[in-house]
């Protein structure tokens, strides 16, 4: 059996799956305690525990503790050289730029000062910081200086972030703001994990943990220990990966909604495959190295607070709590359902009287204004998807393998999940004027691609044959090559390195290896080519595990 866990701000949902088929579902309340919320979702589902072979935890941890900016204080070491001042990318006082440069091939033209980076080092110590992330300016090129600042000071530190092992794409601001997060966030990811490797062995559960990542794939608690920034916006990722999972046609674009209590999240599959950031995904306003699914937040949800602004009404952004009708505070899109006698949970005389005093201003039947509310709030999700689709028109879009898509991006259907998904369905194919989805099991999507989604990896393989050096930045490889090294040998080794190196970055099963970017180019001097400059991208392919995708 499989377990997959979503722990959403409002709701954790939670699945059991064997072989082909979802055997047990929950859906409970998420309280302040992560881990105590894992064991009651995990609790709800009624199951015998020693059947569980993998269980899958997407959750909403480190994403929070960056936009909330709730994580460690985290010092930084950065070398860059001539160029781009890196200073324009620091945001504590806390980044410190040291001496040293590599060139963009790889060569070092100013040596580091151990000297300098021990002072640097003795003052985040005495200011009581533990840890440091290290970034060196084409380091995927030549990790050297990364690597040696790391031998200085890593005895005086719990944890070092070294830039080039988080990715292998070249972007000297985005690795210096990856690098910060990853460090800031490990404290606060290796507690959690901790405590749920704890928690799941209290049950008698003994199964591997693993990780839902930004990119749909995931990875185990021991690279999520080191690589804790990849699981930020792993939400998101659960809501696309369970929309392919019960995604019935693939040779359709399917506009992806993800309905929540809080928030909506939007996305898009194009012919069963979902869409990647290029760059890397944007978190608490900074941009970053992470791999993710581009996706869009809206803040209307099914618990959104309903408020007036003269005589317009507003859904969203903020949610005050439950609805009134179970509870709450405010008036909210499902209060509105309630009073229209299409929800069947909650107190029906509660949510009329938090919206009449709505109608009362008005001067509206609370029926006709109960429609608006939700017909508003659909309105809000259609206005910011036609944002989404016009945005991924308009720049360069890759899919998840990476390759340009140059069709108009135009969604045939919608395929609502998440909660309040079934009743507002007739509202969303209304307004967007297009045929609305609601697969089975849409309440608990997103635990479902979270149980289903492949183990992958991504690595980056540099070779330059005039230097005689080939670099795996991801792996911490640097190794001499023959001079007439070809394409074809360097995809063996790069093949090789994934499948050798599996344990190390997370992977369960080592699966189909794609190529997902390959280039040569002419090292030329004079009027001669002396040697190729080879770059070759791979990963593991994702998507859903074997056993569902043949279902």
């Amino acid at each position: 059996m499989i377990v997959g866990i979503d722990i959403g701000g409002t709701h954790t949902d939670a699945v059991c799956i064997r072989g082909r088929n979802i055997i047990a579902t929950a859906k409970i309340v998420t309280g302040d305690d992560l881990v105590q919320t894992i064991r009651d979702a995990i609790g709800a589902l009624s199951i015998n525990y020693a059947g569980i072979r993998r269980t899958v935890l997407s959750t909403t941890l480190s994403t929070n503790a960056i936009t909330e900016k709730k994580y460690a204080p985290a010092g930084m070491i950065v070398s860059a050289g001539p160029g781009i001042d890196p200073r324009r990318y620091f945001f504590t006082d806390d980044f410190h730029l040291v001496r040293g440069a590599i060139d963009h091939r790889g060569r070092e033209y100013v040596p580091i000062d151990p000297g300098e980076v021990a002072r640097v080092a003795d003052g985040l110590k005495k200011k009581g910081i533990t840890g440091v992330g290290v970034v060196s300016k084409f380091s995927v090129r030549n990790p050297s200086h990364e690597t040696s600042i790391s031998s200085l000071i890593e005895k005086d530190f719990d944890h070092v972030s070294l830039g080039h092992t988080l990715s292998g794409n070249l972007n000297f601001p985005r690795r210096i703001h990856t690098t910060f997060f990853n460090t800031a966030v490990m404290p606060v990811q290796k507690r959690f994990v901790q405590s749920v490797r704890q928690a799941l062995a209290e049950l008698g559960i003994r199964s591997p943990l693993f990780f839902l990542k930004a990119d749909g794939g995931t990875f185990s608690d021991s690279a999520a220990d080191r690589h804790p920034v990849e699981t930020i916006l792993s939400g998101p990722a659960a809501s696309m990966m369970g929309g392919l999972a019960l995604c019935d046609d693939l040779d359709t674009t399917t506009l992806m909604l993800d309905i929540g209590g809080t928030t909506t999240d939007i996305g898009v599959l194009i012919k069963g495959i979902p869409i990647l950031e290029p760059k890397g995904v944007d978190i608490g306003g900074y941009k970053t190295l992470v791999r993710g699914l581009k996706v869009m937040s809206v803040g209307a949800g099914g618990d959104s607070r309903v408020s007036l602004s003269g005589q317009d009404i507003r859904v969203g952004p903020l949610r005050d709590g439950p609805p009134a009708c179970m509870g709450g505070p405010s008036p909210t899109p499902m209060d509105a359902l309630a009073v229209l006698g299409q929800l069947p949970q909650g107190d029906r005389e509660k949510a009329v009287r938090a919206i009449a005093p709505i109608a009362g201003q008005l001067g509206q039947d609370i029926s006709e204004v109960s429609r608006r509310i939700v017909s508003i709030m659909v309105g809000v999700i259609r206005e910011r998807a036609r944002e989404f689709i016009d945005e991924v028109n308009r720049y360069p879009v890759y899919t998840i393998f990476e390759m340009l898509h140059p069709e108009v991006v135009e969604p045939d259907r919608v395929m609502a999940i998440g909660g309040p998904a079934e009743l507002l369905s007739p509202f969303i194919e209304e307004s967007f004027d297009m045929r609305c989805m609601v697969p089975d099991h849409a309440m608990v999507a997103n635990a479902l691609g979270a149980a289903l989604a492949r183990t992958t990896r991504q690595i980056t393989l540099t070779a330059d044959t005039q230097l005689r050096r080939m670099i795996c930045p991801e792996l911490g490889m640097d190794e001499k090559i023959s001079p007439t090294m070809s394409m074809d040998e360097l995809k063996k080794r790069g093949e090789q390195a994934l499948r050798d190196n599996a344990s190390r970055l997370g992977i369960l099963d080592k699966g189909e290896i794609s190529i997902l970017e390959e280039q040569v180019f002419n090292i030329v001097r004079g009027f001669s080519t002396t040697g190729k400059n080879m770059r070759l991208k791979l990963q593991t392919k994702p998507g859903v595990i074997d056993e569902w995708g043949e279902a």
